[in-house]
């Protein structure tokens, strides 16, 4: 079937079409590799050596609108695919982590995240009680019950006394 301009339609899904959207695709073969070479980090220097920019030519190149507009389409097209991670993506990498294991410990620690994402273990529970003492009620507490309020316990207190030996006299 033709378009009104005799052209054959195109069978290839919209979203999946190297659009003129897509800034890329409007750079010459030096920019693509340049703004390539960015995106995996590189620096400015090392991107033009990639790309075969002449080095005065490398801060000219990424200043220009059309590889700032190809940089930020790309990283942002990059994030989306991570914000559309699934519980079931996760796992698959964390049993992907399982297989790659060389070591029984990097084993146990991919085990460990598998069973955390799977909620095969129970949240810990503690029970904190807290009690609010007046002054009078704290002046009628015992030592050993203040200490215990504390966190301490009598032999803390002990072991931490300094003993002087005093003579008969005094």
């Amino acid at each position: 079937m033709a378009n009104p301009r005799g052209r054959p339609r195109s069978t290839i899904p919209k979203d999946l079409l190297l659009t003129e959207d897509n800034p890329y695709t409007r750079l010459n073969f030096k920019a693509k590799r340049l703004v390539e070479a960015k995106l995996q980090g590189l620096s400015n220097a090392a991107a033009g050596r990639v790309a075969g920019v002449d080095q005065p030519n490398v801060t000219v190149m990424l200043r220009n609108p059309k590889v700032m507009a190809a940089i930020r389409y790309l990283v942002r097209e990059s994030t989306k695919s991570v914000e559309d991670l699934t519980k079931s993506d996760v796992l698959t990498g964390m049993m992907d982590a399982v297989n790659a294991a060389a070591t029984a410990a990097e084993l146990v620690m991919a085990w460990r995240e598998v069973g955390k994402l799977l909620g095969h273990y129970e949240p810990e529970r503690k029970i904190l009680e807290i009690h609010d003492y007046s002054k009078e009620e704290l002046r009628e507490l015992s030592d050993a019950d203040l200490l215990r309020l504390a966190g301490g316990t009598i032999k803390e207190v002990i072991d931490d006394a300094e003993y002087v030996e005093l003579d008969s006299e005094g």
